[in-house]
């Protein structure tokens, strides 16, 4: 019965794992998900704070990579501070933004996002229903 047991609880913990480390929302209505995730946390001592920078790549499309920036212990709304997206070679950075970050602490940075791109030709890019749960 034990063994049973055991077995059950570590299958239902391996589920939970896969509903981490990514970023997902919908650019101009198409949905992306980013599953190689790379988390830098960078220090600047002289000013006293350090950033938590998000490196995101999707393992179906190498050409689009999702940046997130924001200051490290920091929770709350609109603390995401920069959103950079690169498609196929196109730069694209945040006009606006709108986020909510409920977890950032060495090890987890979680929460919600939706902004407003645009690249250096003029072109805009709006993404909506952003998410992200990163355990690093």
């Amino acid at each position: 019965m034990s063994f049973v047991l055991v077995g059950l609880i570590s299958c239902s913990s391996d589920d939970s794992k896969s509903d981490v480390n990514f970023i997902r929302a919908k650019f101009d209505g198409v949905e992306q998900k980013f599953n190689i995730i790379s988390v830098d946390k960078v220090d600047y001592p002289e000013e006293g704070y350090s950033d938590v920078e998000v490196t995101a790549t999707m393992s179906s499309d190498a050409t689009k990579i999702l940046i997130l920036k924001s200051e490290f212990g920091v929770t709350g709304a609109d603390i995401i501070w920069g959103m950079y997206y690169t498609n196929d070679g196109v730069y694209y950075e945040n006009d606006s933004e709108n986020s909510n970050v409920t977890e950032n602490s060495l090890g987890r940075y979680k929460g919600t996002f939706s902004c407003t791109l645009s690249s250096e030709g003029g072109d805009t890019m709006s993404i909506t229903e952003g998410s992200f749960d990163i355990i690093y």
